[in-house]
């Protein structure tokens, strides 16, 4: 393994052989310095924050064309990974893919509860029509009263049989 220390005279002599190179360091350290913020102090300074306070500094953020570059590159190394180093394929990071199944998972889940609320309201409203819609065309005490008629009825009949028959019996008795 290959060790690499970079004290303050090397650093001059690499940033003074090429100037591009005091650029990208510039923009590596401000864009670290951004993911660390927003990694670390971000959800304390936004709940300390006052509300007015906080829209002027995203108006300000928003405004400043190099820092939304740092912050999207900042958010995008926190949100995906590369999966290889020669090209520039990116994916989203584990713990990103978790969050995202868990709110669809959680998503689906109240959607089928919503829909099977749904339609058990709607059979029970149509069930609860139903006997409503019967119980509003016939009365409740002409239905007893026709049941007892049709028993009394029925009894009567076999009464009045067994009394026929009955009858009917002796006057063949007698004439025999």
């Amino acid at each position: 393994m290959t060790t690499i220390t970079l004290n303050r005279p090397a650093l001059f002599a690499l940033i003074d052989a090429d100037p591009e190179f005091a650029l990208q360091l510039k923009n590596n350290v401000l864009a670290e310095v951004g993911r660390r913020f927003f990694e670390k102090d971000a959800k304390r300074v936004i709940a300390a924050a006052e509300p007015e306070l906080f829209a002027q500094a995203l108006k300000s953020i928003q405004d400043d064309k190099d820092m939304t570059i740092m912050i999207q590159r900042a958010l995008a190394s926190a949100v995906t990974v590369k999966t290889s180093e020669w090209y520039a394929k990116r994916e989203m990071s584990p713990e990103v893919k978790k969050v995202i199944d868990t709110a669809v998972e959680d998503i689906k889940r109240r959607a089928i509860a919503d829909a099977s609320m749904q339609v058990g309201n709607a059979y029970s409203e149509a069930i609860q029509k139903a006997v409503d819609a019967k119980l509003a065309t016939t009365n409740v005490d002409e239905l007893i009263e026709k049941r007892v008629n049709r028993l009394l009825e029925v009894e009567i009949n076999k009464l009045a049989q067994e009394k026929f028959e009955q009858r009917m019996a002796d006057l063949r008795a007698m004439m025999k």
